[in-house]
């Protein structure tokens, strides 16, 4: 397998070299900025016209043309032009242009820029215009203010797409979402060249679905300078948090080194009051059950990378990540008319990562990524129901061994078409087991267990773009995916397509339709059984496969500003964590199941308003109909619709200007929903903020408090076919923050690729 891999690898860096039939480079000023809308004239060594072109947002600019010896001729109205000769066999790099001064009188330009635009695809928004009016001091507050962006307890959600991953610079990361998010909150909003937001992203993305892609300003030096960021936040909820991070970067002409060092104390509480009325035979019991529980533990985060540019715009990028956290510890009591106990889980947790990532100027990317992660834990158990006892102790271990290889090609033909295609490969190994040890009560080593996982999947894509004029552009591309996992084998395809049509400056139109695969967690998997407390406990489903989800959505934007989307999701397979009342014994069993499908359907409308420079609102207004069938669940099923609204409106104060002071104050209201046999209660929440940043830019404190009202954790509720029983939930979601960030010698965050964690652990 190894030989094949290397094979098709070696075939396509050899493919794409004999391809490369371009010439790039990039245009800066003597500041290393980019200098947009330049205009490059290529001719052949003896004057002929050859062709011409104009520099993009980045500076950059390409050829679909290679002479044996040919001239460039780089001009600009505010530049000097320069005229430079070049071999086929030297590199364009980075070209550099002198200002030029105009000696002009007093005139002043009153213009609004347009705040999105549509490209092959994608919504593409201006970023320096939309910081204009707002107080998003960082990318992610930034992120949170795109249009049809919804943020709930840490989630990114696009408005009739589901839930939408992030993307820096056109590269997917192997991040957690919340690794992804602090980088986010430290990437000054500044360093934001762009945003481009896809209902559907292209194959050659090597990621499915909804996507924010973050395109970061580029910067590079002559003289090597060291810059760094220091701080931390206190928060106050039901426990006293706190976090410390520090970042140090070294910045040269070709070569780039990041080290970063964090510590993490985010202990949580939770709680929730149970009411069962359980069916059993002919009698029905009333369970009555009090829960809280904590959850402590100290994280380290270690990051080392080094990126050197190789020559003109080849890159080679290295990096090393770990997270260690020497002491888990979750504690859950359980109180009440059917038993007492008293659940403790201690263990620690590792994860290394590395990976080498290859970007050249001639449109390949390629590199590789292996994940080491581990996670041995005990728990102790003690129960006592009635006049019954039982005492025990179960050792879990869980270790993963990832690997991920891909390589993939872009080649720009002529009349406007754009070709590209890749491989992804990853093979992934999970070792766990589970073995009982009990000191009193009834034998329970029935319930050992060891579990082994081998994952494969095979990922080939190929797709092209195409712009018809300024007004309408058209992506298409398909993946076809096999996938393994014991004996279950898939063979599926994957077509996206985006449509975008301007039929005037005023109106945009966009057509997006996506598929996908989502994977459920190694631990759902396992065939495992882990007891939460005297009446509840979860069991692991084997038999449990990947979801596949349809989407269509089609967006209407006025004035590059008001947006209107229709949308249609329908997800088959779905898989999920489900509670259910046992008809065998009197307890809560629950258990990761795939439904038959999930149907979503709605309009979402977003109308931004502002007042001069002081208050700038947005309000969205979401209305869908969600509809979830399982008919085979445990043996009874369950179809469950509603009609769900949500109504968020955004505000934000501008009270000094210098000193930069700010005030923000959000709110969510989200009526009545369903999640599986589920009925939801319906929640709202209230957020506020102040921040203060400093002239100087470099420091920066903000006080924040969020959920201010302890109202955004919902209730639910279960009565269909003898399933009867509530849960009130009291979750720590209201909390005060104060926090403070100082960046010496110039410091901007960087972009680093970071492991994927979302499927390990218990």
């Amino acid at each position: 397998m190894k030989q094949i891999v290397i094979l098709i690898f070696s075939l396509i860096v050899w493919a794409s070299r004999l391809a490369a039939q371009e010439v790039r480079g990039v245009v800066t000023d003597r500041n290393h900025q980019p200098v947009e809308a330049a205009t490059v004239i290529m001719q052949s060594s003896d004057s002929t016209f050859v062709d011409g072109v104009i520099t993009d947002s980045l500076g950059q600019f390409v050829f679909h043309h290679k002479l044996e010896r040919y001239r460039l001729i780089f001009q600009h109205v505010m530049y000097k032009s320069l005229i430079k000769e070049y071999k086929s066999t030297e590199h364009v790099g980075t070209v550099m242009l002198e200002s030029q001064d105009y000696a002009l009188g007093e005139v002043t330009i009153r213009a609004k820029r347009p705040l999105v635009k549509a490209e092959n695809g994608a919504l593409i928004y201006d970023v320096a215009a939309l910081a204009e009016k707002s107080v998003a001091g960082n990318a992610y507050e930034m992120v949170i203010r795109l249009p049809g962006v919804l943020e709930q307890n840490g989630v990114l959600t696009l408005l009739g797409a589901g839930e939408a991953a992030i993307m820096l610079n056109g590269r997917p990361s192997s991040m957690t979402s919340e690794q992804l998010i602090n980088l986010l909150k430290n990437t000054p909003v500044s360093e934001v060249e762009k945003a481009e937001v896809m209902y559907s992203a292209p194959a050659k993305y090597r990621i499915r679905g909804a996507v924010i892609n973050l395109i970061l300003r580029r910067e590079k030096s002559e003289k090597r300078f060291v810059r760094g960021e220091i701080g931390g936040n206190l928060s106050k909820g039901a426990y006293v948090r706190g976090n410390g991070h520090a970042s140090l970067s070294l910045t040269g002409r070709n070569v780039t080194a990041d080290v970063l060092y964090s510590l993490d104390h985010a202990p949580m509480k939770t709680a929730h009051d149970l009411v069962s009325h359980h069916t059993l035979g002919n009698q029905v019991y009333t369970v009555e059950q009090h829960n809280t529980g904590d959850k402590k533990g100290l994280t380290h985060n270690v990051r080392a990378s080094l990126d050197y540019q190789i020559f003109g715009e080849d890159h080679l990028n290295m990096a090393y990540s770990a997270s260690f956290v020497p002491s888990v510890k979750m504690v859950e009591s359980s109180a009440g008319s059917l038993s007492d106990s008293f659940n403790e889980r201690t263990g620690h947790k590792q994860m290394h990562n590395l990976s080498v990532d290859y970007t050249s100027d001639w449109g390949l990317n390629a590199g590789m990524d292996y994940t080491c992660f581990s996670y041995p834990s005990v728990q102790h158990f003690t129960n006592h129901q009635n006049d019954k006892i039982q005492i025990f102790e179960a050792d879990s271990r869980q270790r993963i061994g990832r690997w991920n290889i891909y390589a993939g090609q872009t080649h720009a033909l002529s009349s406007g078409w754009s070709l590209n295609y890749g491989i992804n490969f990853s093979f992934a190994r999970e070792k766990s087991s589970q073995m009982y040890s009990v000191r009193e009560g009834e034998d329970l080593s029935d319930l050992n267990s060891e579990t082994r996982l081998n994952e494969k999947t095979y990922n080939f894509y190929g797709g092209f773009e195409k712009a018809f004029g300024n007004r309408l552009s058209l992506s298409f591309s398909v993946a076809g995916e096999y996938y393994r996992l014991a004996d279950d084998t898939q063979w599926a395809v994957y077509p996206s397509i985006q449509l975008s049509y301007l039929p005037a400056d005023s109106h945009i139109f966009q057509l997006s339709l996506s598929s996908d695969k989502s994977y459920p967690d190694y631990w759902e998997m396992q065939d495992a059984t882990s007891y939460l407390n005297g009446y509840a406990k979860v069991v692991g489903n084997p038999d449990l496969h990947p979801s596949a989800d349809y989407t269509a959505d089609l967006t209407y934007i006025l004035k590059s500003k008001y947006m209107f989307s229709l949308y249609y999701t329908h997800v088959k397979d779905l898989f999920s964590q489900l509670p259910y009342q046992s008809t065998d014994e009197l307890a809560m069993i629950y258990q990761s199941v795939n439904y038959d499908y999930e149907q979503n359907f709605g309009l979402s409308v977003i109308l931004p308003f502002s007042a001069g420079n002081f208050w700038n609102t947005r309000l969205t207004l979401d209305g869908s109909f969600f509809r979830d069938v399982c008919r085979d669940f445990q043996k009874i099923g369950f179809d469950n619709k509603v009609w769900r609204g949500i109504v968020m409106l955004n505000n934000t104060f501008q009270l000094s200007a210098k000193p930069s002071i700010s005030l923000e104050l959000n709110g969510l209201y989200v009526t009545p929903s369903i999640q599986g046999i589920y009925d939801l209660s319906s929640v709202w929440k209230v957020d506020a903020g102040l921040k203060w940043t400093s002239a100087n830019q470099h420091t920066e404190l903000r006080l924040t408090g969020n959920d201010l009202f302890d109202s955004a954790t919902p209730d639910a509720r279960v009565n269909d076919r003898g399933q009867c029983f509530e849960f009130h939930q009291h979750a720590d979601s209201r909390y005060f923050t104060v926090s403070f960030t100082y960046k010496f010698g110039g410091y901007k965050s960087r972009e680093h690729k970071e492991v994927d964690t979302s499927r390990f652990g218990y």
